[in-house]
């Protein structure tokens, strides 16, 4: 269930938006994940967030870090008004002078309304390469 060409480039602007916002203290990721039904469950233990509130605190301190996230692959599908996109990537960490390439792979779900698409639900993981289960 594939999506179309323009709903495709749609999402993967919303997707490389958000990576850059992420990767960039300052308000980018309000405009990002401002929508009210905005939620996430990010790669650590307890990491639930749920609307745009606690989304954009998290975000903002997240952004303050000096990582830069990059999308690498990245698969959207889309069924009517609903869309959802396989993100495989990884982030740049700098630790002691040196930087590290650590895989992060997101599942966006997104919805489109009267004014365009909008980022509904961000699921992150941080893949083990022996993982426990």
């Amino acid at each position: 269930m594939d999506t179309d060409d323009e709903t495709s480039a749609t999402i993967r602007a919303l997707i490389d938006q958000a990576y850059q916002a992420m990767s960039t203290p300052g308000d980018g990721v309000a405009e990002v994940f401002g929508h009210e039904q905005m939620t996430v469950a990010g790669s650590g233990q307890g990491e639930l967030l749920y609307g745009p509130e606690q989304v954009i605190s998290v975000a903002r301190m997240i952004a303050s870090h000096d990582l830069t996230w990059v999308p690498e692959q990245v698969k959207v599908w889309s069924r009517g008004d609903v869309a959802w996109a396989q993100i495989l990537g990884y982030v740049e960490v700098r630790e002691e002078g040196a930087v590290a390439q650590v895989p992060y792979w997101t599942t966006g779900v997104f919805g489109r309304e009267a004014d365009g698409w909008h980022w509904l639900y961000w699921g992150g993981a941080e893949p083990q390469e022996n993982p426990r289960v």
